[in-house]
């Protein structure tokens, strides 16, 4: 895919987001690269920025940005160029400029030290708020030529995601203080079985603590928040608890989370009417990193982490990669072909021959599917007669190629209930975050539902946020009126973040 402008360029603006950054995960001198980008207005040349979010040996605890040269045949003689690089906050604002005026020259291989690092504690901790909303740190690197004056800028766009899992959800306790030892709260999924459980100690004092029982060997990171509910409707956070793969592996009961006893003292602060209100958030990785770019609302993965910008006016060509990868190409080609199928994937108008392997392999439910002894296994045929032909080939295509095309907002919609249905979790992700991208104001209420239904606590918040930005339109619409009389709990908690949101 490129971005096609009529007029020249004479200069560059790079944008790379890099979402649940705070869950890298990273040591010192360890790095992560942004996809590469092509300045036309350089001669072309290639790029790319590297971050240390953990610093190196020389500059502990800094956050490090590097602008690099590719190496490109094409170009073997040093470019001279302006580079300016900004951090970047939610609504579009500066909040921290570099190297605003130096210039140098690179040849292909060489990089750019920006000097004026930032320090993490900054970023990650006392202004965090700024630099990371939604844990998602933002920067600009707009580069130019030395004599140029940057005017008319090409603009590109990217994302690196940190994949995590998040989910969320309150737990209320009524008759808090009649209740014994041992009670549970359960959680499960097809990564992770753990409880919460109130127990009580040696020293008789009741302690709510989380037990592991089972895990999915791929995750190697854990974390659990706990927040108390007061009477006034506000959270008050108890703390972030991390665990990795080790910790995981002892099994048995990780932490304990909250003590009651400080509850049971202010009782009419804590325990309205005798009822203890706790909303936890967990978060679980295998560590998985995913490269993207954005360009007007429409999400592709790059398979050699490449973004190219060529000549055009103001429209965007769709245009498929030169620089897909051989394997991608054989395994679309078998999944177009049918070569050698062993499974049928059928709708009520249509019939995808497919391979029980690749399904296996992507989605857990499909694994099911054809290890036990259920009929898909011994009939040969997968029958789906509540998806559209389009999403099914849409579904399967990602299965087997790890790409979308061409997305839209309505198959967006149509094709995150197919993978949440058959658990293709980073598919999920991905529609998640194109529906994210891709709020508009008649689509809004469904799209808020539609998070709701599948406890999508990310979406809905951004669904939420973007209603509250535009509550008259959205406040007065039939689809809104709706929601009003067919879920009055999701209108009621919508309404209540314009107030409380903290």
């Amino acid at each position: 895919m490129a971005i096609e402008i009529d007029d020249k360029t004479n200069g560059c603006t790079f944008q790379w987001k890099i979402e649940n950054v705070s869950h890298c995960l990273l040591k010192i001198n360890e790095e992560i690269r942004s996809p590469t980008f092509i300045v036309d207005a350089v001669d072309s040349t290639k790029w790319y920025l590297r971050l240390c979010p953990m610093g190196n040996n020389n500059y502990k605890h800094k956050i490090l940005f590097y602008l690099d040269r590719a190496v490109d045949c094409d170009v073997p003689f040093i470019i001279e160029v302006n580079c300016r690089l900004t951090f970047v906050g939610k609504d579009g604002s500066i909040l921290n400029e570099i190297n605003s005026s130096s210039s140098r020259g690179l040849k292909g291989g060489q990089s750019w030290h920006f000097g004026e690092s930032l320090e993490r504690e900054k970023v990650f901790v006392s202004e965090r708020e700024a630099f990371l909303p939604e844990d998602t740190l933002t920067v600009q690197c707009t580069l130019w030529g030395r004599k140029e004056t940057p005017v008319n800028i090409q603009h590109l766009y990217a994302r690196t995601v940190f994949k995590v899992n998040r989910r969320s959800s309150v737990w209320r306790m009524e008759k808090f203080s009649t209740l014994k030892s041992g009670i549970k709260y359960k959680f499960n999924d097809s990564l992770i079985d753990f409880d919460l459980v109130l127990n009580e100690g040696l020293d008789c004092e009741k302690k709510l603590g989380i037990k592991v029982n089972m895990f999915n060997e791929d995750i190697k990171y854990f974390s659990f928040k706990t927040c108390i509910i007061d009477t006034d409707g506000k959270k008050e956070n108890c703390g972030t608890h991390e665990y990795f793969d080790g910790d995981l592996k002892r099994g048995g009961m990780l932490c304990t989370l909250l003590f009651i006893k400080k509850l049971t003292e202010n009782k009419n602060h804590y325990l309205p009417n005798d009822v203890l209100t706790l909303e936890y958030e967990f978060i679980y990785s295998n560590l998985e990193v995913s490269h993207e770019y954005s360009i007007c609302g429409m999400i592709s993965p790059k398979s050699e982490n490449e973004i190219v910008a060529k000549a055009s006016v103001h429209s965007i060509q769709k245009k498929e990669s030169q620089h897909t990868s051989d394997l991608g190409k054989d395994l679309k080609s078998i999944y177009n072909g049918g070569d050698f199928s062993d499974i049928e994937v059928r709708t009520s108008t249509k019939i995808f021959p497919s391979h029980k392997n690749i399904l296996s392999s992507r989605s857990p439910v499909f694994r099911i599917m054809f290890s036990n002894d259920m009929k898909e296994r011994n009939s040969g045929h997968v029958d789906i007669a509540d998806l559209e032909d389009d999403i099914v080939y849409r579904m399967l295509l990602y299965m087997y190629t790890d790409s979308l095309e061409d997305l839209q907002l309505e198959n967006a919609i149509k094709l995150y209930v197919a993978a949440d249905k058959y658990e293709i979790l980073s598919l999920r992700n991905r529609c998640s975050s194109f529906l994210r991208d891709s709020l508009c104001l008649n689509k809004a209420c469904d799209i808020l539902v539609l998070a709701d239904l599948h406890h999508d606590d990310r979406l809905k918040i951004a669904v939420q946020d973007y209603i509250l930005k535009y509550d008259k339109e959205v406040f007065g619409s039939k689809e809104w009126k709706h929601i009003m009389g067919t879920n009055p709990v999701l209108a009621a908690d919508t309404m209540y973040r314009k107030y409380f949101s903290g």
